[in-house]
């Protein structure tokens, strides 16, 4: 049985960086509540910082250092393993948390002492560059904000969020995802499993920094892109696929697919055209985005906007092709998970805009 007042803070580490680590072990506990930490080093030759040693020593951590790096979904499920609270409070070893992040938790326990756990919010600081705001606008940091405006939900990323043991599937996260996306998985399915969301607790709150110190995210981008195409066919998931119109890099791809038949009919300047169009198109959308969301025309930030969308476009098609699931083509995962089965071929803004503006292309290249 689990101990019902007692709260286990789980944080996976590759840098162990003693400042960050410190604030987190150093937060006002809840006085009804035994909190226990347990710091999981994946990282088998780093120095461990010598304070966090000396809390390790007198026993007011528990520190595990990995003699292999891991990743981050088995470590994890090796640090849940670890404790026996009730409460298992899962956080990123990159976060500064809020002084009463610990309080504000025990007060959710206090007033939903069933829940099958509980949201925190995570923010960013105040984008400073073209890439972070661009991050900003494209969505990257929406989920992790989500439990803000959102009073239950499905899921939000494991930098800040709390489960309660009793109500948790045993088989943990997926260890075979490496590229990302365990957390959206493992969340969704210990919802599913339980028919509960996890209860948003707006005062719960930690602060991520820019990825990188605000640099561009090419990398992660497609990555993320990687990690969506390979739980899109998992079985808790699926349901929440559906099949849209297709972005610019599954547009580039037919195109490309076509060209055997143009360059053999002498239409290579056809699909030449046709490819600028997909991108202009692609990129003037971004361009009078950037006018709805920050009120003036910046090209520095719609190229942004632009390459971070389609990094993560590129992750997902690439990832779909290369695994031989063929049906990852034109697909697309409702990450609000608010309703299986969502339709098919839906139409925002953007969509129509970028259409309209393909529609423009191609009449001006006909004339």
């Amino acid at each position: 049985m689990h101990d019902a007042n007692s709260i286990d803070v789980v944080i996976p580490s590759f840098r162990l960086d003693e400042e960050i680590l410190l604030n987190i072990f150093n937060l006002p506990k809840p006085e009804s509540f035994l909190v226990n930490y347990y710091l999981v080093a994946d990282n088998p030759i780093v120095d461990i910082p010598e304070k966090v040693k000396q809390l390790a020593i007198i026993q007011k951590i528990n520190l595990i250092q990995n003699e292999v790096n891991l990743g981050f979904s088995r470590t994890r499920n090796n640090g849940i393993r670890l404790g026996n609270g009730k409460w298992l409070l899962l956080l990123d070893d990159d976060i500064v948390p809020s002084e009463g992040l610990l309080l504000a938790y025990a007060d959710a326990i206090s007033k939903n002492s069933n829940a099958i756990g509980f949201a925190g919010v995570t923010n960013f600081p105040d984008p400073f560059n073209s890439p972070t705001m661009a991050m900003e606008l494209n969505g990257l940091t929406g989920h992790f904000k989500s439990a803000k405006t959102i009073d239950e939900l499905m899921w939000v990323p494991t930098a800040n969020v709390m489960l309660n043991r009793d109500k948790m599937d045993q088989d943990l996260f997926n260890e075979d995802l490496k590229k990302g996306g365990e957390d959206i998985e493992f969340l969704v399915r210990n919802a599913t499993l339980f028919g509960e969301r996890y209860i948003a607790v707006p005062d719960a709150i930690v602060t991520h920094p820019w990825w990188n110190n605000g640099t561009i995210q090419t990398e992660r981008q497609f990555r993320y892109g990687v990690g969506a195409a390979q739980i899109a066919d998992l079985p808790v998931i699926k349901s929440y696929t559906y099949h849209d119109f297709t972005n610019t890099c599954e547009t580039l791809l037919l195109l490309v697919l076509a060209l055997p038949y143009m360059i053999l009919n002498g239409l290579f300047s056809v699909f030449f055209s046709l490819c600028l169009i997909v991108l202009i198109s692609e990129f003037l959308t971004n361009c009078i985005k950037t006018v709805f969301k920050v009120k003036k025309i910046s090209f520095g930030l719609a190229v942004n906007m632009f390459w971070l969308k389609n990094c993560y476009e590129v992750g997902y098609l690439f990832e779909s092709i290369k695994s031989g699931r063929f049906t990852g083509f034109a697909e697309r995962i409702e990450t609000s998970f608010s309703k299986k089965n969502p339709s098919w071929f839906r139409l925002n803004k953007w969509k129509i805009i970028k259409t309209c503006l393909i529609g423009i292309g191609l009449l001006v290249i006909s004339v």
